[in-house]
């Protein structure tokens, strides 16, 4: 019970609550300050007094971007320059994603406190408590490593603070991963959340193929167009959508486009393409006008002209030999099976 008399929340409901606003800040949370919110919202689930989550390929061990929740920069760089390598807790967790380990699951409290690293670092920026996780990407090997601190030597984490990070990380890499791929969708699409839901998938690169985000449906579709590849640079069949350009790519029974927005790539697949001779373009633009939009909005969302959404969408109709939406809905879902 709390002060005030009413039952304090499960944690498994205060969990949901979390949930809810995470997933609901993809859209709704600026993208510059979106890890740092989530982990605001998860000191709901587990108090802490700092954290730090990294982005970054993980066979290589590199982080790319980190996002500091009331941990100094300064902190930061020191850690990084001198006692990253040095540091077994974090090894440890790296070794085991998808574990919440805590500095006493890897060393005696005693033993930990007469190392140089805490002597000289941990102890002055307030470290008395770490519990860390990895989350690791197998098939694009991108991984995300966030770690919370206590300073109260009284407070350690504990077995049910681990759980709670166990559960909730893998929605953090998700949440994460969406927000991404979104906020560069919206910058190509002036704005607009909508089609982001389209049954379609997207993945987020750099002009030379790294890999920072991937949904699961183009995670699908690298598998099969590339047997063997492993991240977190795109497989070489790829390739050619890295152009700076607009690109459209089929291969076997998926469609591929890319569309530069500033230094990254936003690519999507969709499933289907070539199995009725329809184009990529051809194939989004039936599916939109199948779901119900208008030629107009289409074209908007696109950031092409009415004429070529027209012409697009004429082609398509004669290629599946259709003669209205009804017709073009059915024939899109033949097409799908």
């Amino acid at each position: 019970m709390d002060r005030a008399g009413v039952p304090s929340p499960r944690p498994g409901d205060r969990a949901d609550a979390i949930l809810v606003d995470l997933y609901g800040g993809v859209f709704g949370q600026p993208f510059e300050s979106f890890r740092t919110a989530a982990l605001a919202l998860l000191r709901r689930a587990i108090p802490f007094d700092a954290g730090v989550w990294g982005s970054g390929i993980y066979s290589t061990n590199h982080l790319h971007a980190v996002s500091l929740l009331d941990f100094p920069v300064s902190d930061m760089m020191v850690y990084a320059e001198r006692w990253q390598a040095h540091d077994i807790a974090r090894a440890a967790i790296v070794a085991r994603p998808g574990h919440a380990l805590r500095n006493e699951d890897v060393m005696a409290p005693e033993a930990y406190r007469e190392t140089p690293i805490y002597r000289e670092f941990s102890r002055a920026a307030g470290i008395e408590h770490a519990l860390g996780i990895v989350e690791h990407d197998p098939l694009t090997d991108l991984g995300e490593l966030i770690t919370l601190f206590r300073a109260d030597v009284a407070r350690p984490f504990g077995k049910d603070d681990c759980a709670t990070l166990e559960a909730l990380s893998p929605h953090l890499m998700t949440a994460w991963r969406q927000a991404q791929i979104a906020h560069h969708y919206r910058a190509l699409a002036g704005g607009a959340d909508a089609g982001f839901f389209e049954p379609e998938s997207y993945a987020l690169a750099d002009a030379q193929g790294l890999l920072h985000a991937a949904g699961a449906e183009f995670h699908r579709a690298l598998a099969d167009v590339a047997p063997g590849w492993t991240g977190p640079v795109l497989p070489r069949v790829l390739a050619p959508l890295l152009a700076e350009a607009d690109g459209s790519l089929a291969i076997d029974h998926w469609d591929f486009t890319a569309r530069p927005q500033g230094a990254m790539r936003l690519l999507a697949v969709a499933s289907g393409g070539g199995t009725l001779g329809l184009t990529p373009a051809e194939t989004r633009v039936a599916r939109l006008y199948a779901a119900g939009l208008t030629q107009g909005e289409i074209a908007r969302r696109a950031g092409v002209s009415p004429s070529t959404v027209r012409n697009q969408l004429a082609s398509a109709y004669m290629k599946l030999e259709v003669h209205s939406k009804v017709g073009l809905i059915r024939a899109l879902a033949r097409r799908s099976d």
